[in-house]
């Protein structure tokens, strides 16, 4: 089951053109993000994902950067906790697009991958079709 977004607490306008899309891809969950990711977004993503991390057993996520339009480094933080998180749970979060906007950041913490199609692949159990 996926866990529903929240909602917007600041309900500005930067995360009204923010956007969290989410779709199950087998026993993986694939994050859609668009806009920019700084300010208000930042907090929704973050509070998304703890949710998220808490409530599966094993964590299998992707998350697509290449709709973002802009991320700052509370965004970036939010990406590197998670991370960390779902790889203390025992599962693993891939980050997918978004490589012009993390150019210059340090993304050492941060398991990176350049398509979505990459990202499920490296996620999917051995022997899924």
């Amino acid at each position: 089951m996926t866990p529903t977004a929240p909602a917007d607490p600041a309900g500005s306008s930067a995360a009204r053109d923010f956007s969290l899309r989410i779709r199950d891809r087998g026993e993986v969950l694939l994050i859609e993000l668009g806009g920019p990711l700084s300010g208000a977004p930042v907090e929704i993503l973050r509070m998304y994902l703890v949710r998220t991390l808490a409530t599966l057993a094993v964590p299998a996520l992707v998350v697509d950067l290449s709709g973002l339009t802009g991320l700052d480094a509370a965004g970036l933080e939010v990406l590197r906790s998670a991370t960390h998180d779902a790889r203390a749970a025992g599962g693993r979060l891939v980050v997918t697009g978004g490589l012009p906007l993390l150019d210059t950041a340090d993304t050492a913490d941060l398991d990176l991958l350049p398509t979505i199609d990459a990202g499920l692949a490296a996620l999917d159990p051995p022997g899924t079709p």
